[in-house]
């Protein structure tokens, strides 16, 4: 499904300009403007001995896309949109939708599938991906000072470090897949993995390897029990290395702020490290 807000449109540019410019039809373009006239002999990229027409030989027009709500208009022909991300689901990772349409995007779909030390994913129908983290790590850690992206490009499991509190902590996707991206904004903006990160804060897009990156996930009604079995296991932990991080029982937000840095890796080791599912499948 593509982006609600895509635009279609028609564009005109010049054949014979060193560098092909798309001009957008519409208010200030009446009709074209020179290049729609005969006045188009006066440009200096037509030769003198051309034939007089009623309109530039060299005009073309197409039809294009573009973004409605982007501050600059980018023009993306007919015939090269089927690459982009806003004709698939992947315009929910972008940053002009997510300011808009999303703009309290901190819970989960249904869709996603996560692994054990709380990355998810999301995989589409044409088999592309985005790896993330999930809300739980995101809420313990209440704000993430840095990220480093291990794997960039190319077949492996996913795997960066993140920089929580003063403690740089590896985190790797179990599974492998085809990476072709990673989110660059995050290493510069990194407090987008707390605020938003089901969106801004995505972490790698890539490809689906059938039958092994989806292996071992969880979805749905198992994934909720799970998350909410961790709330409980992580309270009991807090309360035992540090009680006033709890609030009535519960671990507030950001307690990873709140715990010296033998106890903050001892529940970094426990929750978000490599490790096999502590509930019934």
């Amino acid at each position: 499904m593509p982006c609600p807000f895509l635009k279609e449109g028609r564009a005109r540019y010049c054949h014979a300009a060193p560098v092909r410019k798309l001009i957008l039809d519409g208010p200030g373009v009446a009709g074209g403007g020179r290049c729609a006239s005969p006045d188009y002999l006066k440009c200096d990229l037509v030769g003198k001995d051309e034939t007089r027409q009623n309109r530039c030989p060299h005009l073309e027009e197409i039809r294009v896309q573009y973004c409605g709500v982007s501050s600059v208009t980018k023009l993306v022909p007919f015939s090269d949109s089927q690459i982009s991300s806003c004709m698939s689901n992947s315009y929910r990772y972008c940053d002009s939708y997510l300011t808009l349409a999303r703009p309290h995007a901190s819970s989960a779909t249904a869709s996603l599938q996560y692994a054990p030390n709380h990355l998810w994913l999301d995989v589409e129908e044409s088999g592309l991906c985005h790896v993330g983290l999930d809300g739980f790590l995101a809420d313990v850690a209440g704000s993430i000072d840095g990220v480093t992206f291990v794997t960039l490009r190319g077949t492996h499991c996913p795997a960066l470090a993140l920089t929580i509190h003063g403690v740089e902590w590896p985190i790797t996707f179990p599974n492998p897949m085809m990476i072709q991206k990673v989110n660059t904004r995050v290493r510069s903006d990194p407090t987008r993995l707390a605020a938003d990160p089901y969106g801004a804060g995505w972490l790698f897009e890539g490809w689906e390897l059938p039958g092994r990156t989806r292996t071992g996930l969880v979805a749905g009604e198992q994934a909720a029990a799970w998350q909410a079995e961790e709330r409980e296991r992580l309270a009991s932990e807090i309360h035992e290395l540090q009680p006033v991080a709890c609030d009535g029982g519960a671990p507030v937000r950001g307690v990873a702020q709140l715990l010296p840095r033998q106890n903050l890796v001892c529940v970094l080791q426990h929750f978000f490290s490599k490790r096999d599912w502590t509930v019934e499948e």
